[in-house]
């Protein structure tokens, strides 16, 4: 039997990477690789554990060092967000809908990186285009995993191609999307407010670096913007924690309030100059962003402008 090769995406992973990485294992299955195998590289948050008991999906393998394996990679391509020692794995292939990241690979291999909202909508994507039907559980997990990256549609990083193609899954997997989406809105509401300040911090925690910084930039969202108030200067102690143990220049963790369409950011780091030139004075720790909803479109490329423009 040919050697497993495991679809996983990165580290503390949200429903796209937990939905994309069993979706396109079940994909490959399908076309005959059966030694294809989803798998996770860290513990599932709330909302994951819902939809999939919901759809009655079992977790993916978790997975601890990538050294010696074969892997195919979906939702990040950073070496700070992938499985330990990912330089020790042969990466066959990359399914990306953010930046290309610093990871390299000896040989050339498949990469599809794409602006759209999640990786999900390209995963589901090649099952039509392939003339597969996705089952109602494959569909469910895609249609989550999209709603979730999107914020229900509302992020600017959504494109036509999540909303054409979530609309063309919605009856294969028996949902409606508006009633799903709240669904998981209140899901990641209600977790958030009973996990610890590290857990908070680190249930969307990625590490990014620009020029010679390394930055972590978290998200929570929330339905109301006092949701987190009362944790804050917990919060803000963990964030400093995290600062000095990895050392990282900034942390900042976004709290994004789904209803009011809006974040704040809270900073903590030795480069406070680099986040009040990309966003405004931070105050208390804190900067408001209206109409922020995206790391991706929205925090991390301002902080890549700021910083090139020095030359950091």
């Amino acid at each position: 039997m040919p050697k497993p090769i495991y679809v996983i995406g990165h580290r503390n992973p949200d429903t796209d990477s937990i939905g994309a990485a069993i979706a396109y294992a079940q994909f490959k299955n399908l076309q005959g690789e059966s030694h294809v195998r989803p798998a996770r590289a860290g513990e599932l948050n709330a909302e994951s554990r819902f939809v999939l008991k919901h759809f009655h999906v079992p977790a993916p393998e978790l997975l601890s060092d990538a050294t010696g394996l074969d892997l195919i990679l979906v939702d990040h391509s950073e070496i700070g967000q992938a499985l330990p020692n990912i330089e020790q794995a042969r990466v066959h292939e990359i399914l990306e809908h953010h930046r290309m990241g610093d990871l390299r690979t000896p040989e050339p291999i498949l990469i599809h990186c794409e602006p759209v909202g999640a990786t999900a909508t390209l995963i589901a994507e090649r099952y039509f285009s392939s003339r597969l039907t996705p089952s109602p559980a494959m569909a469910g997990l895609m249609i989550a995993a999209i709603l979730s990256d999107t914020v229900g549609f509302r992020s600017p990083t959504t494109s036509d191609k999540d909303r054409d193609v979530a609309a063309r899954l919605a009856p294969l997997a028996g949902l409606d999307l508006e009633d799903f989406d709240r669904r998981l809105r209140e899901i990641r509401t209600q977790a958030t407010a009973s996990l610890s300040a590290a857990a908070i911090l680190g249930s969307d925690f990625k590490e990014f670096h620009m020029g010679e910084l390394r930055l972590g930039i978290g998200q929570v969202e929330v339905m109301g913007a006092d949701a987190l108030a009362h944790r804050k200067q917990d919060i803000l102690t963990e964030m400093r924690e995290v600062l000095e143990a990895r050392g990282l220049a900034l942390v900042i963790l976004m709290v994004t309030d789904i209803d009011a369409q809006a974040s704040d950011l809270w900073v903590v780091g030795d480069r406070l100059d680099v986040a009040e030139q990309a966003f405004g004075p931070i105050s208390q720790g804190r900067v408001h962003l209206p109409g922020c909803l995206s790391r991706k479109k929205q925090v991390v490329p301002p902080l890549e402008e700021v910083l090139a423009r020095r030359g950091a």
